[in-house]
């Protein structure tokens, strides 16, 4: 690994693993980062970012002067001691390796919704203060202020629940059905534009381009439940926005890449 890098992603998984192959096929130099080995492949490299040998070497990369951390990371379990040690300890660290003076380099951080409480309500968007009630949002909003002290350049995006068509198929199992609050309100973006926004905040940020520090990944549709079970039995033909409830909105929706799936009846087709 002797060339340098434009953009290392901490977290390969899904949502990394799709990004780092967009923004590769826009001719970056992207290293991925995560645990499991991907053999005979130099642009991964297997870490355990639970360790401090893992942080040693991260700090040794060959780098470009404007080159991305990119943070996507996953707890092990659903947990308060997982998510402690993964989002807060992973943040807390990364704050440390992107500020040594010298060694700038922007960030970029994914982080979640959660952040807002369950009994928040009305249009959120990035300039609602968080009043996370559970010990999951707690400590997501604890790893989002530890990437906000970073004196750099950085973007946090928080995504709402992201999707595809194959995982729709969860809305017709009634099991499922049968545990929602029918009024309440499904926030969602469909993982094709989840990482066309990531990849154009990291190309931004590498780019030097002025990007906000706080980004809101959702779709233009929020909408109830009631509604979603709705369009998919073919009671009604297109989907109606949540006017009331917990809606989360991006004040920054005309500065970002174009949805391809604003709603999703542009994944359910004609009813």
């Amino acid at each position: 690994m002797s060339k340098s890098w434009d953009i290392v992603i901490l977290g390969c998984g899904q949502l990394g693993g799709n990004l780092k192959t967009q923004l590769e096929q826009e001719k970056y130099r992207v290293l991925g980062v995560r645990r499991t080995p991907i053999p005979d492949d130099p642009t991964y490299l297997s870490l355990d970012l639970d360790t401090a040998n893992a942080w040693d070497q991260l700090a040794a990369l060959p780098l470009n002067a404007n080159s991305v951390w990119v943070g996507i990371v996953t707890p092990d379990s659903r947990t308060p001691e997982s998510y402690r040690q993964r989002y807060v300890g992973v943040a807390q660290r990364l704050r440390q390796l992107a500020s040594p003076p010298g060694r700038q380099h922007p960030v970029v951080w994914v982080s979640s919704t959660a952040v807002f409480s369950d009994v928040q309500s009305g249009m959120l968007d990035e300039m609602t203060p968080c009043e996370p009630t559970s010990w999951r949002g707690q400590l997501v909003r604890e790893a989002e202020e530890a990437i906000e002290m970073i004196s750099g350049a950085k973007t946090i995006v928080r995504y709402t629940g992201l999707y595809s068509a194959a995982s729709l198929n969860r809305l017709l199992d009634p099991t499922f059905r049968a545990e929602i609050q029918s009024q309440a309100v499904s926030n969602r973006m469909h993982r094709e534009d989840a990482v066309r926004l990531l990849s154009f905040v990291t190309e931004s940020h590498l780019n030097q381009v002025a990007v906000p520090e706080l980004i809101h990944g959702v779709d233009t549709c929020s909408a109830t439940y009631e509604t979603i079970f709705a369009r998919l039995s073919g009671e009604i033909a297109t989907l109606t926005p949540a006017t009331e409830g917990r809606v989360i909105v991006s004040r920054y929706r005309a500065q970002l890449p174009e949805l391809r799936y604003p709603s999703l009846d542009q994944v359910m087709g004609p009813s």
